[in-house]
Formats: C-alpha cells, structure tokens, sequence
C-alpha cells in the first residue's frame, strides 16, 4: 500500500483530528486573549485591593475554557457519535478519573473558597495547626505559605479550608503580652509607671489602645502582672522584635526603679536516702 493511498483512506479521519485540534486551541486562545482580560479588568475595578482574588479568577477562567473546549471540538470534528457510542467505557473512564482525581479536584474547589474569602488575601500572616507563616500565592491547587524561618509551605488548598485559621493581623493592630514577676516586698504602682514608661519609648506601639498593666495572680512567692501593649502596625513590623525589645526594657526599668524582680522559685525536695557498705570478706 502506498502512501497515498494510505493518505486516502485516512483522509476524512485525518481532517477530524485537525478540526478538533483547531477548534480546541481557537476556543482555548479565544477564552486566554478576551475573555480572561476582561474578567482581570471587571475584578480589579470592584475589588482594587484583592489581587489574590484577580489572579485566581484569571487562572481559573483560563482553566475552564479549556474544559469547555473539548466538548466543543468533539462535536466540531464529529467525534459525537463516537463518544455516544461507547458510553460505558465513557463511564468507566470518568468514574476513574473522578477517584484518582478526587484530591486535586477537592483543592480546586477549596481553592476557590479561599479566593472569595475576603479575610484571606496575599500578604496575611496566618496560624494554622503547629504552622505559621506570609500567604504568598494562592494557585489553583496550592497555597504557598512563607514561614518566618524564611522556608516556603506548599500547603495543599484543602488544608487551609477544612481547618481553623488564626489571622493576628487581620484588625491591623497585634495585641503583646509579656508576664512580669515582682516580689512581694515591691511596689506595685513604681512597678506600674516602669512598665507604662518602658512601652512609651518605642514609636511602633499603639497609644490607641492605650498600653496596660494589670496583676493577674498571686503566686507563692511573686506577684504576676501582665503588660499589655499593641503593635501599631504589625504588617510591616518586626513583631518578634518589637516583644524583644520591650521586654529588655521593662526589666532596665524595673531595676532602675528598684522594683525587686521574683526570684526563681524554690522547689523543697523531700525523701528518704540510705547508704550500705558492705565490709571486705
């Protein structure tokens, strides 16, 4: 048999291979270069300061064109009597690739859960389980979170959707407090005017709130207070920082003061030693 003739024969099966590789990439550009601009554009001007939601919608409109796509260029190239025809192995196939797949397709799905979340966005820094970490790019089937020791978590979508997340920054202010242990023999209010003068010094506090110092408890040998100081903008400060430096200062103000600090407590140990010798033989 000879090419041409080969060519004959497979002319019309050749030419419905080409029409739906056509209409597929037609209706795949068609949804990348129109659609998708005009959705980014639609998105940005209702929500200016989401483009974590932008970028999603735009990778997912890409993405559903692309789904649209091949039941367009199947009926285009005539493959519909052919798919019709074998329903069973249809079936079967999807129900395949529907259990294999059920993992990513549950992670598009919280996926997009995320991206509307309006308290979820690029930037936060969010507390999940034992995690932590800056949300630096939310994809299509993972979040990729940046942990303060400076290593990248790829965190699948459904992860950060099936479980509860703490945002600390989300109100704009972060709330530090530190535990100070004075001695009974102190005065609580020279001990009081220290603190408050520790946490004046540092512009990166709020003085709205206002800083405070209450006793929360009387221990066996000290006196507990809590300081209480919020981070004025907890976005662009060193949080770990700003609690470092203030605790350091509290202890200089306090013992510049002479407000005694609690010593370490004392624990009595009790019990019962004894000590046999055995003489030589």
């Amino acid at each position: 048999m000879t090419l041409e003739s080969l060519l004959s024969q497979y002319h019309e099966w050749f030419e419905s291979v080409g029409l739906f590789l056509a209409t597929l990439v037609v209706v795949s550009l068609l949804g990348h270069l129109l659609v998708r601009p005009a959705v980014s554009r639609v998105v940005t001007a209702r929500n200016p300061n989401n483009p974590t939601l932008v970028n999603a919608l735009e990778q997912y409109t890409t993405v559903l064109f692309v789904v649209v796509a091949i039941p367009i260029a199947t009926a285009a190239a005539g493959f519909g009597g052919l798919v019709a025809g074998s329903t069973v192995i249809v079936a079967a196939g999807t129900l395949a690739v529907g259990v294999a797949g059920q993992d990513v397709i549950g992670n598009l799905v919280s996926g997009l859960f995320l991206v509307a979340d309006p308290d979820f966005n690029v930037g936060d820094y969010i507390e999940w389980n034992d995690e932590s970490g800056t949300v630096e790019r939310i994809d299509l089937r993972v979040t990729r979170v940046r942990t303060p020791a400076d290593e990248v978590l790829t965190v699948p979508n459904t992860q950060l959707s099936t479980n509860a997340i703490r945002n600390p920054f989300s109100r704009g202010k972060y709330r530090l407090t530190e535990r100070v242990l004075v001695g009974y023999d102190a005065d609580l209010d020279t001990a009081t005017d220290a603190i408050l003068d520790a946490a004046d010094e540092d512009d990166r506090l709020a003085t709205d709130p206002e800083p405070t110092v209450h006793v929360t408890s009387l221990g066996g040998n000290a006196v507990e207070l809590a300081a209480r100081v919020w981070v004025d903008d907890p976005r662009s400060a060193n949080v770990a920082d700003v609690d470092s430096s203030f605790a350091t200062r509290v202890k200089n103000r306090l013992q510049a003061a002479d407000v005694p600090i609690a010593p370490a407590s004392q624990q009595a140990v009790s019990g019962r030693l004894d000590v046999s010798m055995e003489g030589e033989r």
